[in-house]
């Protein structure tokens, strides 16, 4: 673990949770439906296009695809076929690791919990179904924001509705799109990464386990 000196915070009264890749481990399945589908429509996408993607939302990777080679459908069938398949599986998508066993223990400790995506409300809900948690007093989907991440609309949106300052909330992400979204919004940021190799702008703290944090000393 290692983190960044930074001056004396507010205590945290909140976390704010990505949901793909953070709380579900649901990018392979994300990725895999997605390479599926942009096959069927002439594009083969590398894996460097797939690293690319990490976080990114699907207006964005349909600009820059349809740039290179025009898709035959608009983005909103593009992403409808896409969800679809996604919704289809998601019985099958497993909790990240360790990840629901840190909401519970935030829980105990009283802090207030939501889910801040950058993906459509299909599949936000679909994932809040799937994972059934009671902790959670909210999602917010890409569409209920002007700007996506990496803008901190999201995370300032999510705080508002809390009603609380953004120094007050902590934000769990696993992709450097979400950190600099979290980072931009004033929050204490905790980058949880599922691959070593991805490169994070300035964190509040890089983790292997966001619980092995010194929360007593976070939560004041």
């Amino acid at each position: 673990m290692t983190s960044l000196d930074s001056p004396a915070r507010n205590p945290i009264r909140a976390v704010l949770w990505d949901i793909d890749g953070t709380l579900m481990d649901s990018e392979p399945w994300h990725q895999q439906i997605t390479v599926e589908v942009c096959r069927g429509y002439g594009h083969e996408l590398s894996d460097e296009d797939c690293r690319s993607m990490h976080g990114v939302a699907f207006r964005e990777i349909y600009a820059a695809l349809h740039a290179r080679r025009p898709f035959p459908i608009d983005l909103h069938a593009w992403a409808d076929e896409i969800n679809a398949q996604y919704v289809a599986s998601v019985h099958q998508v497993r909790p990240r690791e360790g990840a629901f066993a840190l909401v519970e223990a935030f829980a105990a400790r009283g802090l207030a919990q939501a889910c801040v995506s950058n993906g459509g409300r299909m599949i936000v809900d679909a994932n809040m179904r799937a994972m059934s948690i009671p902790h959670f007093r909210f999602s917010i989907a890409r569409e209920d924001v002007a700007n996506g991440k990496p803008h901190p609309e999201p995370y300032l949106l999510a705080a508002k509705m809390l009603g609380l300052p953004p120094e007050a909330c902590a934000v769990i992400e696993d992709s450097p799109t979400g950190a600099r979204s979290a980072k931009a919004a004033g929050m204490l940021t905790i980058a949880w990464p599922q691959h070593p190799a991805v490169v994070f702008d300035t964190v509040d703290h890089l983790v292997e386990d966001p619980g092995a944090l010194d929360w007593d000393a976070l939560c004041g």
